[in-house]
């Protein structure tokens, strides 16, 4: 159980103020249920970090797991700026954020 400062303070007071300043709005659809598609503002680091390029192109999105129609999981779908991504990898974080790690399908919506 993480302390209370990373678990109460920290999230709801640094987030809104991320998302003022960063922020990227998103649809989210889960792959649980497609119809529960959402759109959500989140974080979004273009390209890749610590992955590999090859097959294709890897993104991050910081997320509030409380603002997906559903737990975010692998084989979820991100619309972003008229491009489809599919989510490779879920990071849970222990204080209701997930990192998700993108791979652009290629495909313009």
């Amino acid at each position: 159980m993480p302390n209370p400062f990373i678990k109460d303070y920290l999230p709801h007071l640094f987030w809104p103020a991320e998302l003022a300043t960063f922020g990227t709005k998103v649809t989210y659809i889960p792959s649980s249920d497609p119809l529960a598609e959402a759109t959500v503002k989140v974080l979004w680091k273009d390209g890749a970090s610590d992955e590999d390029v090859s097959p294709g192109r890897y993104s991050h999105m910081d997320v509030r797991d409380d603002d997906l129609p559903a737990r975010p999981a692998s084989g979820d779908l991100v619309e972003k700026d008229e491009k489809q991504y599919q989510v490779v990898n879920v990071e849970a974080l222990a204080i209701g954020f997930s990192v998700l790690v993108l791979q652009e399908s290629g495909a313009a919506l």
